[in-house]
């Protein structure tokens, strides 16, 4: 069975619509063209066949991590250690970097110091039978060095900075002997990224967006690579993050299935979104379909001879038509070529042109809006 997959765009159709079939094992491109009046009309045979068609929502994007972490110190003090650098790899809890921890230490120890003497001080006044308010001022007293000793701790672990994910280290923007002084820089002192779990960030237009919903499929290009990967919608945005030429652009992220290798943050691709999946599709070339007294037939091939077979069509795909009844896969009908000066134009015979296929889905299922097919089609000459 082949895969069919066919891709409208926004954008006027000046000389064509482009259609794209995934087969197993191959992608198919088949591209139709409006033929010239000085263009030879030539009969082509070709089969009725069963297929999938699918259609999809275009768009470009970037890749993110999927997790990040932007960090900075939030105490102030010199740093006298970065023992990590771009490209190292950590785990959860691997020191970034240090600060000079002695005044942030010498604070930890007078603040346990009052606390050892405010317990002391309401032990003995609690013994001595002291009144219930000179306890009271006693016990807020107590509770008030107790939280600042948990600040004074808080502080001398924050003296050390330690990644909160495992991942990669992107970005190292200290040094020792820096002056750092309780996060009061705007950008990350050090960044560090995961490289096994990605997302895209896209953005579509608003024509587009009611199509779209959480958990759609999606197939993955990354500008200079030939192979897809693939994906999941994440979420769709309702509010407008971007603008160009008065046309709002919607974010849309998407989660890319699985750990795949050669991925970099910050690169660019392309995506295709399945809003729509139709199932065992009977379809001819669009252009096989006529219109005879009233009647819509196909010319097919019985045992060498022409004859006008009546078909019931269903829906137009573009260069395709979907046949409901009249013939059945295999079946052999009379489709046209176009030719110009002894070149061929493909008017709707299907011309294979390459490309490599494999992969397959990840998570999510199929479904989205109702499929829209673009002007024109089937009916008659």
């Amino acid at each position: 069975m082949r895969f069919k997959t066919l891709v409208f765009t926004r954008r006027p159709v000046i000389f064509g619509v482009a259609v794209a079939l995934l087969a197993v094992g191959g992608v198919g491109v088949w591209t139709v063209t409006r033929p010239s009046s000085s263009d030879a009309a030539v009969p082509t045979l070709v089969s009725a066949t069963t297929s999938t068609i699918r259609q999809s929502v275009s768009a470009t994007g970037t890749l993110e991590p999927a997790h990040r972490a932007d960090l900075s110190f939030v105490v102030s003090g010199t740093v006298t250690s970065v023992p990590v650098a771009v490209g190292d790899v950590v785990r959860v809890g691997t020191v970034l970097a240090k600060v000079d921890s002695a005044a942030l230490q010498t604070a930890v120890t007078l603040a346990q110091a009052n606390v050892t003497a405010t317990q002391d001080q309401l032990t003995a006044q609690t013994n001595a039978g002291s009144s219930t308010v000179q306890l009271a001022s006693t016990q807020a007293q107590l509770a008030s060095v107790q939280s600042r000793l948990t600040d004074a701790k808080t502080a001398l672990a924050a003296a050390s900075m330690t990644s909160p994910i495992a991942g990669t280290v992107a970005q190292v923007n200290i040094a020792t002997g820096d002056k750092v002084a309780n996060a009061a820089s705007s950008s990350a002192q050090i960044i560090v990224i995961s490289t096994n779990a990605w997302v895209v960030q896209a953005s579509v237009g608003s024509a587009d967006l009611p199509q779209l919903k959480k958990g759609l499929q999606t197939e993955i290009t990354p500008t200079g690579s030939t192979t897809k990967i693939f994906g999941t919608v994440k979420t769709v945005g309702i509010v407008a993050s971007s603008s160009s030429g008065g046309s709002a652009g919607f974010p849309v992220t998407i989660a890319v299935t699985g750990s795949p290798k050669g991925l970099y943050a910050g690169g660019a691709v392309t995506v295709s979104i399945i809003v729509k999946q139709v199932e065992n599709v009977l379809t001819v070339p669009t252009n096989a379909v006529h219109t005879e007294n009233g009647k819509t037939v196909v010319h097919q091939m019985v045992k060498g001879a022409q004859v006008s077979t009546p078909v019931t069509v269903g829906t137009t795909y573009g260069a395709e038509t979907q046949i409901l009844s009249g013939l059945k896969a295999g079946d052999t009908v009379v489709g046209t070529t176009f030719r110009t000066g002894g070149n061929s134009s493909t008017g709707g015979t299907r011309t294979r042109q390459g490309g490599t296929g494999g992969g397959g889905f990840g998570g999510g299922g199929f479904g989205g809006g109702g499929f829209v097919p673009p002007t024109g089609g089937g009916g008659g000459n």
